[in-house]
């Protein structure tokens, strides 16, 4: 898979990253494993494999070879009490998992990978969201999609592997999938044969994977016609609306309430045949920066879900609660409007200020993850405050200067 320059950017704000500060003290580290190939049930030999750390813009700190039985043995001088990865790369298809020290600086863990097909699988998604914000002269829509690929390979093909229609006129719609510890892997989409049509060639591997489309629409009429479609079937679906007071009309969706965390307005439909467009005209008045501020600082105090680790490590395959998938969108906006806003701004007192406060934001999230890594806090309380900070840190980016943000770790702990 591709990385790109947003890559860091987009897994901080989004949410779904989890970034360590190495410690300065080194220890004799040594991490042991198996690379266990899942197609055909036995271990593979003579497979490379790499220490990386996202700290270091992934950068490779060590590597080591599996042996004939597919386990692999690396020694090195590395600070294990930042975060690395294990990574290896099978039948084109990149394979990774957190690498977790015991207190003696020894680490275990297994790499699981898949024989690749450019065969098209029976792909199905078992569930989907669609989240509209209709904000001043423009529509915000998010569209997630957990498609699962019920066979033991994974399937990577360069002519495509997820294929999807948005409102034509969109250009350069915002795609990404959701990677290890929910975190967002920006993807390249390419346009298809038709106006609104594209495709991204990531490899679903087996069982679900999370991707996530995101573009804008002129509101600046104060309608909406949303049409957009997949080419697989989709066994559930949910409309999100904000505002709620927007009206609907759809032969599609069915009213379902609203959402408590969120305020929004909640529509549902099931049984989607492939290819079928989900039609809803959308129209009314359009919310403001202002109100969309506000309802962020609301989030902060509302009980936050606890994501697990793994998409597939329970059985409802949609994971991402409304809240974190209104972060990363709004992460996602900040990382592809950041470059051009920094051209213009830089070097003047407005930006230092502005890059000073979200560089604590920053660290104050590396600070947490550290804690929770360590166990010095719960999983409940480490979502709770992560997701707390990450909202500040969108809050400093809507809002502009305000008064400087105290590093998380500052604050001491008694966790």
């Amino acid at each position: 898979m591709k990385r790109t320059p947003a890559f860091t950017v987009l897994a901080v704000l989004a949410g779904l990253c989890f970034l360590f500060s190495a410690s300065t003290n080194s220890l004799a580290a040594r991490i042991q494993g198996q690379v266990f190939n899942g197609t055909t049930q036995g271990p593979v030999a003579s497979q490379k494999v790499l220490v990386i750390s996202p700290r270091g813009g992934m950068a490779v700190v060590s590597e080591g070879t599996t042996g004939i039985n597919g386990h692999f043995d690396i020694n090195n001088q590395i600070g294990t009490k930042g975060f690395y990865l294990i990574q290896t790369t099978y039948d084109g298809v990149d394979y990774n998992a957190p690498i977790q020290f015991d207190p003696t600086g020894n680490a275990a863990v297994n790499l699981t990978v898949y024989q690749s097909t450019g065969k098209k699988p029976d792909l199905r998604i078992n569930s989907a969201r669609v989240i509209v914000r209709a904000e001043a002269s423009q529509a915000h829509i998010q569209e997630l999609y957990a498609i699962q690929n019920p066979t033991q390979k994974a399937y990577a093909n360069p002519s495509g592997t997820f294929f999807f229609h948005i409102a034509s006129g969109v250009d350069n719609p915002t795609v990404a999938a959701v990677g290890l510890m929910n975190m967002p892997l920006p993807q390249n989409p390419e346009k298809g044969k038709m106006p609104g049509d594209f495709y991204i060639t990531y490899a679903l591997k087996p069982g679900t994977n999370v991707l996530m489309v995101s573009y804008d629409s002129d509101y600046s009429g104060q309608q909406l016609d949303l049409n957009d479609s997949v080419a697989y079937p989709i066994a559930q679906m949910q409309l999100f609306v904000v505002p709620p007071t927007l009206t609907v009309k759809s032969s599609l969706f069915t009213a379902a309430g609203r959402d408590s965390d969120t305020g929004a307005q909640i529509y549902e439909a099931s049984e989607l045949k492939a290819g079928a467009g989900f039609a809803a005209q959308l129209a009314g008045e359009p919310g403001t920066s202002g109100e969309e501020a506000n309802a962020g600082q609301q989030q902060e105090e509302t009980q936050v879900k606890t994501v697990p680790d793994s998409i597939t490590s329970v059985g409802i395959p949609f994971l991402l609660c409304f809240l974190l998938v209104l972060l990363w969108a709004l992460g996602i906006r900040t990382a592809k409007e950041w470059p051009r806003w920094k051209a213009r701004q830089q070097g003047s007192p407005v930006q230092k200020q502005f890059r000073a406060k979200l560089d604590t934001l920053i660290n104050s999230i590396a600070d947490i993850d550290e804690l929770f890594a360590s166990g010095k806090i719960s999983e409940t309380q480490y979502w709770k405050e992560r997701l707390e900070l990450k909202a500040r840190a969108v809050a400093v980016l809507k809002a502009g200067p305000s008064t400087k943000s105290k590093p998380y770790a500052s604050r001491g702990s008694s966790h």
